[in-house]
């Protein structure tokens, strides 16, 4: 009963700093490019579906985009979604821990969880990552308790329908379906070569003939266009070109190629992905992934098919990104799904350790209360380094607060206040004439946006043509830009975000030819 009140009090009470964490500045920050986007494409039903037929994202998060735009503060509404069921996958986790392993792991992995800056970056974001994790960890649980017990056949339809939802939010949930998949067909294998008998076989095939064919149902609405983006990635089919803006009566940015954007999968990228796992700090960076590590051996001594479901998870992944046009483009939010296992297995190993001292100090001190003491000093210690962690882990959360994710309604306030009426504003690359529009109705003064140039030589006609001219940009800068940049123009304003600082310019004026010597 004390273990249960114990657990309870720390489920709830992770659960609201989660949740406190996740709602701080969620509708005072502006929006993103990225967000400012999927509101843009999110105009109308008809633009959304012009947008995503044919292009590499499927309806759904445009769809409730377009829903939440109804209220009046759309910062807050489109962000939503994420920040409830990032802080419900708190619970999700510690659910998972509790069924997996223990209730002690749940709590370890939920407090990971909960002070993630990683997560509650994503639980903050109307791209709706936190809840593609939501889904694939509550279709994780659902696969397992049915591996437990096959026969319930509402368990089997809920989980197609949760892993079809998945697939509407967004393609990269083709990952996590996939390793459950892999995971139900080698329990059903298992089942076969340990003869525990045709009825548990039988409901094991029954049940993935029902989920496959309600999956089946709910997906053949868009499977057609799941099957082009299929054969694009696995270099079947070309890239889609990008389709004239007057054939839709809201334009959207064009469709490109997946290698349009280069990933470079190489050290920094695993280094940059391990961080995001964790924490930046190199101790508690390499901290985790040695336990998630040493987390994947005992679950996998425990069950093998918790070993085929961690491989299926980690690893099948990859196989599917390095042997696709994927590998040219591949962002860490992509394998989103590997967060909230990854905590799991840290703290399954947390636990473990502080049994396996235990034992070893009550095999040497045979007195009742003095073992007892032990325990309280082991469990103190664990506490201790919980809270340094976990002090590491609020310094970037509150670096990340402490910023907007990129100031794009600063820098058109900056631009009001410094420009001068009909100056000629260029955006730079990377959307940003997305995010100066976005929040150019706010301007009190006529200014000229012209779109990104992606030459410096564009960049130099405007200047032939008006005196006064900023740059406004955010992201990579190419070399020729740079140069004219560093020449031309002066940088006079640095917006910091958490998803990329805004960097303002303002030309110089010409230099005055002065007369030769003796002239």
């Amino acid at each position: 009963m004390q273990a249960r009140n114990l657990s309870r009090a720390i489920f709830w009470g992770l659960l609201a700093v989660g949740a406190i964490l996740r709602a701080i500045g969620l509708g005072s920050k502006g929006l993103w490019v990225d967000e400012i986007h999927s509101v843009c494409v999110s105009s109308s039903i008809e633009q959304i579906l012009y947008y995503c037929r044919g292009g590499h994202t499927p309806p759904l998060r445009y769809f409730l985009v377009w829903a939440l735009l109804r209220g009046d503060s759309p910062e807050l509404w489109v962000r939503l979604p994420a920040a409830v069921l990032g802080t419900l996958t708190i619970a999700l986790v510690f659910w998972l821990g509790k069924m997996l392993w223990d209730w002690r792991a749940g709590a370890v992995a939920a407090a990971l969880l909960t002070v993630s800056p990683e997560h509650i970056a994503h639980s903050q974001d109307a791209r709706y990552y936190a809840v593609i994790l939501f889904l694939a960890l509550a279709a994780l649980g659902l696969t397992v308790q049915i591996a437990r017990e096959p026969e319930k056949r509402w368990r089997w339809v809920v989980l197609a329908f949760v892993c079809v939802l998945n697939l509407y939010f967004s393609y990269v949930a083709i990952f996590p379906v996939l390793a459950l998949g892999i995971y139900l067909l080698f329990c059903l294998l298992r089942a076969r070569r340990q003869k525990e008998g045709k009825t548990v076989v039988q409901k094991m095939a029954g049940g993935m003939a029902l989920a496959s064919a309600a999956a089946f149902l709910l997906f053949l609405p868009w499977l057609g266009e799941f099957l082009g983006v299929f054969r694009l990635y696995a270099g079947e089919a070309p890239a889609p070109q990008a389709r004239p803006a007057a054939a839709a009566k809201i334009p959207v940015v064009p469709v490109h190629s997946p290698t349009a954007w280069g990933t470079p999968l190489n050290w920094a990228y695993a280094d940059d992905f391990l961080a995001r796992l964790g924490a930046a700090p190199p101790v508690l960076k390499w901290a985790l992934l040695t336990a998630a590590l040493a987390g994947s051996v005992l679950w996998a001594r425990r069950d093998r098919a918790l070993a085929v479901l961690l491989v299926g998870w980690f690893v099948l992944p990859w196989a599917i990104i390095l042997n696709t046009s994927m590998q040219y483009f591949c962002p860490p939010r992509y394998l989103i799904h590997y967060l909230g296992l990854y905590v799991l297995l840290a703290a399954t190993t947390a636990v473990w350790i502080t049994e396996w001292v235990y034992r070893m100090w009550a095999r040497q001190v045979p007195n009742r209360p003095v073992r007892s003491a032990g325990r309280i000093v082991i469990s103190g210690a664990w506490v201790l380094a919980g809270l340094l962690a976990g002090a590491a882990f609020l310094r970037e959360d509150f670096r990340y607060h402490s910023m907007a994710k990129q100031d794009w309604r600063g820098a058109v306030r900056f631009l009001d206040e410094h420009a001068q009426a009909s100056d000629v504003v260029v955006a730079g690359g990377y959307w940003s004439p997305l995010g100066l529009s976005y929040y150019g109705g706010e301007l009190s003064k006529p200014l000229n946006l012209i779109g990104g140039f992606s030459t410096a030589a564009r960049i130099v006609k405007e200047m032939a043509l008006y005196p006064r001219l900023w740059y406004v940009t955010w992201g990579p800068i190419s070399p020729d830009i740079a140069d004219l940049l560093a020449r031309r123009f002066e940088l006079i304003k640095v917006l910091p975000g958490s998803q990329g600082d805004v960097l303002i310019y303002f030309s110089r004026p010409p230099a005055v030819s002065r007369p030769a010597p003796g002239g």
